[in-house]
């Protein structure tokens, strides 16, 4: 009885509580959890596309302490507290550039929050809630890179652990890193079920792309859902089609 209570006023309070044994929802914050079981290695390289503040470098880090990340964030207040915080830590590489398709510079919209800053423009659909999220504040010229240049130009001859949040623009970075998914060994990426942003890409598009590129789909992580209950974002954990799951996932 205590434990339908609890759950009763979590749920009042927009928290839903279950178990991860149920098999029935992975939060978001076990996608970090996944990846590290799935690369395979203990020092891998992984690209963290929208940085933001150094969530994966910490959490994932924690996991896989040999990693070397590449940490990619636009924005240049985010920079600037990234390149501070990682200052003298050989195995955090702070990039202040936007990912895409193409190189090149383009205007960023700086949101309200931080975390819906996006190359592209808040969609006019959103709900009341989001949209004050979005309300855009600044734009702000940035250098968009691709990944595939920036693997030749720096050397990189792989990349392990390609994870992309960026709001509405990760179809196009994956465009743009053709040569370096064929080496990859997991892919975390968010993907989009409605409109967020004008001309973003939504999870089919994302999906057939990682299917032409040999991955196949392993879970989903941390659904949120609207107003009226529709699914609107996860983060997707793609694997290369040949792998075989791990135990325990």
């Amino acid at each position: 009885m205590l434990n339908i209570w609890i759950k009763a006023l979590l749920k009042r309070m927009g928290i839903i509580a279950v178990r991860q044994s149920s098999r029935v929802y992975l939060p978001e914050d076990e996608s970090y959890r996944i990846v590290a079981s799935l690369v395979g290695c203990k020092d891998p390289v992984v690209f963290d596309g929208g940085a933001h503040l150094g969530d994966v470098p910490d959490q994932l880090g924690a996991l896989l302490p040999d990693a070397r990340f590449f940490s990619f964030e636009p924005d240049p207040e985010l920079g600037a507290i990234l390149e501070q915080r990682f200052q003298g830590n050989a195995k955090v590489k702070v990039i202040r550039a936007a990912l895409g398709d193409t190189p090149g510079w383009a205007k960023f919209n700086l949101n309200a929050s931080k975390p819906t800053n996006s190359l592209l423009p808040a969609s006019d659909s959103l709900q009341a809630d989001l949209k004050t999220l979005c309300q855009l504040v600044e734009q702000v010229d940035v250098e968009v890179v691709t990944i595939d240049d920036f693997c030749r130009k720096s050397a990189i001859d792989r990349v392990d652990v390609l994870k992309l949040d960026l709001q509405g623009y990760d179809y196009l970075a994956l465009k743009g890193a053709s040569d370096t998914l064929k080496k990859a060994k997991v892919v975390l990426v968010e993907v989009l079920f409605v409109e967020l942003y004008q001309g973003a890409h939504g999870f089919p598009d994302i999906l057939n792309l990682m299917l032409e590129r040999g991955f196949k789909l392993h879970t989903l992580c941390g659904l949120h859902y609207g107003e009226s209950n529709e699914l609107m974002w996860a983060d997707a954990i793609f694997v290369p089609a040949a792998t075989v799951a791990s135990k325990g996932v």
